[in-house]
């Protein structure tokens, strides 16, 4: 992994990130300094935003204006094109929202549309991956402390309705918790883990929103151990989690949970692990290494096959292959881990990568 030259956000922990594009952005990659990562959200209870540019390792403010300070909040983008940031939830510090609010990129003005239906209750619900076409799906959350919000139902907001709802559901929902992860798979969601007073989760549950019924899977392989407040990611057929906090403190593991296959998998290392934190943001790379060294990410309007899978063990960029190889582009998909912060107060502002394929 590698900090960016200019220091990050601060504080980072509680902050969502996500891959935004923009006209200015595709500016600025055509000049070749690189693909911007929006890392969106306060932390703090604050209310700025800032890019990364991966390209260059430098971090630049956003200038966007109108975002109520929030942190340990959802961020995601909408499916619809032009795409649109919107955030919703999270905590201040006069205590839990439980607003929604948008970004068009191109404007760079946070908005608070007029909603219908019941919003959830206040809560703090850290995810940036719990959205299916335009809609957020919300489950659980934080109250006060380590005590989650009382709240087993599964709402709903759709951007495009601009309304609330809570369908019913079929089967035994997750027990009441915080902390956990919420990762979007096609129609599927998947909630991993978790916190309720003292008592930290391992489980893991599903429900297809194509039929509305939870089911609590008996996943086998290296199960990983209670955990809340880890980040989590997925790509193609696996679900990643990274970090967290357990019983005995941070965390700096990393699994990947097969879907299909219902199975665990611890991944190894050969570099030294990232510090063990927690209330970190992760997501997913596309990254091209062009024939000259030069390296940029990709954006969707980008169109390139990826390569094979690089396994159960993570590697440098472009180890394990021929010299030859390595002059042609290649494409490849990272882990962005970025913040986050250990028990004893520490805060991390680094960005670090791992090459997943």
């Amino acid at each position: 992994g590698q900090s960016s030259e200019r220091p990050g956000p601060l504080p980072p922990w509680g902050r969502g990130c996500c891959r935004c594009w923009s006209r200015a952005a595709a500016r600025r990659r055509a000049s070749g300094t690189g693909w911007h990562r929006a890392v969106n959200g306060p932390a703090g209870a604050f209310a700025d935003a800032h890019f990364v540019e991966l390209g260059a390792h430098l971090w630049a403010p956003a200038a966007w204006s109108g975002l109520r300070p929030r942190y340990e909040h959802a961020t995601f983008l909408s499916a619809c094109r032009p795409p649109r940031l919107w955030v919703f939830g999270g905590a201040h510090r006069a205590g839990n929202r439980s607003c929604v609010q948008v970004l068009d990129p191109e404007i760079g003005t946070w908005e608070s549309p007029e909603v219908t239906g019941i919003p959830p209750l206040p809560r703090t619900f850290h995810t940036s991956s719990a959205a299916i076409g335009d809609c957020l799906y919300v489950f659980g959350g934080g109250d006060k402390g380590a005590e989650p919000v009382k709240d087993q139902q599964l709402h709903v907001f759709d951007t495009v309705a601009l309304a609330w709802t809570q369908p019913d559901t079929r089967g035994d929902p997750p027990s009441p918790r915080h902390g956990h992860v919420v990762v979007a798979v096609g129609t599927k969601l998947f909630i991993h883990g978790g916190l309720a007073g003292d008592i930290f989760y391992n489980d893991l549950f599903c429900i297809d929103t194509t039929d509305m019924k939870w089911v609590k899977i008996a996943a086998t392989g290296d199960v990983p151990g209670g955990r809340a407040s880890h980040s989590s990611a997925v790509f193609k057929d696996h679900l990643y989690i990274f970090g967290g906090i357990g019983p005995d403190g941070t965390l700096d593991t990393t699994y990947k949970y097969h879907i299909e296959e219902q199975q665990w998998t611890l991944l190894q290392f050969d570099s030294p692990l990232p510090a063990g934190r927690l209330d970190h943001a992760m997501c997913v790379i596309p990254w091209r290494v062009g024939k000259n060294g030069d390296a940029a990410a990709v954006s969707k309007e980008d169109k390139a096959e990826p390569t094979a899978s690089a396994g159960d063990r993570a590697d440098h960029l472009c180890r394990g292959q021929d010299k030859k190889a390595c002059t042609e582009d290649t494409m490849m998909h990272l882990l962005l881990i970025f913040g986050g912060m250990d028990t004893q107060a520490e805060i991390y502002r680094d960005c670090i990568v791992s090459l997943i394929e």
